[in-house]
């Protein structure tokens, strides 16, 4: 029988739970918390690493760089014997690897081989795309060029 104000006899054996959490759903939430943080942390670091390869790299071309194709740091170079001058990303468009030798007038990608011309055209695979082309501006303080590879 049920008196008036009272609670019945199995409620006041379980208690209500809406202010104390259960054992469970704290570890619950402490597992949450613990793989949250780490996956936050390693998304912020993946997102400045993008941010930083956005950026544009300058390299510095001095003026008295070879006629003919040669390598300068991340920059490959063709010099005309009119002094025209040109200028193309050093990645491999195959899988990106940095090229750093010049065999017969041609730029080589060490990985892989694929050979490059003076204008960036692809001589062997296997890539299939040109060299990126990169912007030079005139460096008033040395008389060579800046490039800025993106």
């Amino acid at each position: 029988m049920m008196v008036p104000g009272r609670l019945p006899a199995s409620s006041a054996r379980n208690p209500p739970h809406d202010r104390r959490r259960s054992r469970r759903s704290v570890l619950r939430w402490l597992l949450a918390v613990g793989l949250s943080v780490p996956l936050f942390a390693s998304l912020v670091a993946m997102l400045r690493q993008v941010q930083a390869s956005q950026q544009p790299k300058i390299f510095s071309i001095s003026p008295d760089v070879a006629v003919g194709l040669s390598v300068v740091e991340g920059v490959l170079v063709n010099r005309g014997t009119d002094g025209t001058i040109r200028a193309f990303s050093a990645r491999c468009t195959h899988l990106g690897c940095h090229i750093d030798r010049i065999i017969d007038d041609e730029a080589v990608c060490p990985c892989h081989g694929s050979r490059y011309r003076g204008d960036g055209s692809v001589a062997a695979g296997p890539a299939a795309r040109p060299l990126a082309p990169v912007r030079l501006d005139p460096d008033p303080a040395s008389g060579g060029w800046i490039a800025r590879v993106t």
